[in-house]
């Protein structure tokens, strides 16, 4: 009687969601931290296959007046211009420190024995991936998606800018378990708890094998 109303999402978003393979491909980059941060706004499940997100009443405008400014996006052309620049100093080099080592160990063994997933392969990561880039191309992967959502960018600007991301990671990593670790890297490094569920909802798009991570790889 009091429980919070199911959110439906449009037709006209759901119809404009749907890519050919090779954009679709794209929308890898990003979307375990969509997954796990649009649901946070929305209460909705699956926007990690979407490039423009449903915001349900006056969430959209909360985001643009209070979460995108935090990364120095208040309009059009300071999201083309934050994005651009991010993507071209993004560090793919620079490593964690040992104790953040141990830090990636536990939380990738602690996160994947929640969920019920067997962590020997991103363990496997953790060995040999002590870098942190992915953490950027994850998250731009999101921040893309919300500024195309929210009419800060257009159509062509967010696929361009989806398939540098792309790019970068194939060159950077050879599959998503690096990717991840990579990412994870960076959330320890920073101190940062704020995309904590990025691993979690990672995890759960490789068990669903019709996921955009089973489908497209690296």
């Amino acid at each position: 009687m009091f429980g919070r109303k199911n959110v439906v999402i449009p037709k006209e978003y759901e119809q404009f969601n749907n890519f050919p393979a090779e954009k679709e491909k794209l929308l890898c980059i990003g979307a375990s931290t969509t997954e796990c941060k649009h649901r946070v706004e929305t209460k909705l499940d699956g926007s990690n296959k979407a490039l423009k997100l449903y915001y349900p009443k006056n969430r959209g405008a909360k985001v643009m007046k209070y979460w995108l400014p935090m990364f120095g996006i208040n309009d059009s052309s300071s999201a083309n211009q934050v994005i651009s620049e991010w993507i071209e100093v993004n560090d793919y080099y620079g490593v964690i420190s040992s104790e953040d080592e141990d830090k990636v160990v536990r939380e990738i063994t602690r996160t994947c024995q929640k969920n019920a997933y067997k962590e020997t392969d991103l363990l496997a990561s953790a060995e040999k991936i002590k870098t942190y880039g992915a953490f950027d191309l994850e998250r731009l992967g999101y921040i893309v998606r919300v500024c195309f959502s929210l009419d800060l960018l257009s159509e062509q600007q967010a696929w361009d800018f989806l398939e540098q991301l792309w790019v970068q990671a194939e060159m950077h990593f050879d599959n998503w378990d690096d990717y991840m670790v990579s990412f994870i890297n960076g959330q320890e490094g920073l101190k940062t708890n704020w995309y904590s569920d990025t691993l979690a909802s990672y995890l759960e798009l490789k068990k669903d094998t019709s996921s955009l991570l089973n489908r497209y790889q690296l």
